[in-house]
């Protein structure tokens, strides 16, 4: 097993050179010179989110490799305590991960400190209230996403605004060498990876890279991603479909995808393929959101 950090870095990319380059390709890559022009940039902070929202009621997650996920309510207030009690010397107890928080349907003002926000990347049928896709990651350095894919094989772009993080990818066609755990979950650890007990692994070609303050990463439909926060991070994501992935996943029900992720993306494509508009398709997909979370 060869362990790379090759992944093409290119600045501002434009809607063409996206979808044929990479969209169209299967092909990840990281993306600079878009945020930087952000309000989010340099307001966003702990301390921000503290100010303008600290009562808000939020969850965040302890990922365990026996016990699951274990969910944790808290406010934003209490939540930002905890990462800055852990930061100070990190004897205490790692916080759990604010993971997959639809922050911007909570808080509509910070909406437009991502403006203009990168449409041109996105299919037009998703631009009607994209925010509404989007989910959020707020966590403490050393909080850990283990391997898995997004639940159903859309596209992702991921939006790194404070800290950095470090990512381990492995395309989908390396799925079948890292384990899989129910649908989207998998027991190798990359970083430690026990090939002993997971001997397949060695066949894999992952692909580990620092996404630094400032930077966007595209992942292709499947992509298999372990991520690691090396500092305080603060970032979020849209995961959505072209025409053709949304069919690929309808197609993927024979290869285990549960029937919830199914109906999800039924809806998708129906909205993608059959233009139905997403003011009606969104009705019935919202709960997805949560589903997700």
């Amino acid at each position: 097993m060869i362990t790379s950090s090759e992944i093409e870095r290119r600045y501002k990319l434009s809607r063409n050179e996206f979808q044929s380059d990479y969209v169209e390709k299967g092909k990840p890559v990281i993306i600079s010179g878009v945020i930087q022009s952000w309000d989010s940039f340099d307001k966003w902070s702990l301390e921000y989110f503290q100010q303008i929202s600290p009562y808000l009621n939020i969850y965040a997650k302890k990922f365990s490799a026996h016990q699951g996920i274990e969910l944790h309510s808290l406010t934003i207030g209490k939540y930002i305590k905890l990462i800055e009690t852990y930061e100070e010397d990190k004897k205490n107890d790692l916080p759990p991960y604010c993971h997959d928080l639809p922050l911007f349907s909570l808080i509509p003002s910070i909406i437009k400190d991502v403006e203009p926000f990168t449409l041109d990347y996105l299919p037009k049928w998703y631009w009607y209230k994209w925010w509404r896709y989007c989910q959020f990651f707020i966590g403490a350095s050393n909080s850990i996403t283990p391997l898995h894919f997004d639940c159903l094989l859309t596209n992702n772009i991921f939006f790194q605004i404070v800290g950095r993080k470090q990512f381990t990818i492995l395309l989908a066609d390396d799925a079948k060498y890292c384990y899989r755990q129910g649908w989207r979950w998998f027991f190798v650890d990359p970083e430690k990876p026990d090939l002993n007990k997971y001997p397949e692994y060695k066949n894999a070609r992952p692909m580990k890279f620092v996404v630094n303050p400032g930077d966007i990463l595209y992942m292709p439909p499947g992509t298999l991603h372990h991520v690691r926060s090396l500092d305080t991070s603060i970032s979020f994501n849209i995961d959505w479909h072209t025409k053709k992935s949304s069919l690929n996943a309808l197609a993927a029900s024979v290869r285990g995808m549960p029937a919830k992720n199914l109906y999800y993306n039924l809806l998708l494509a129906m909205g993608l393929i059959l233009k139905i508009p997403p003011q009606i398709i969104f009705t019935f997909y919202k709960n997805y959101v949560n589903y997700v979370s």
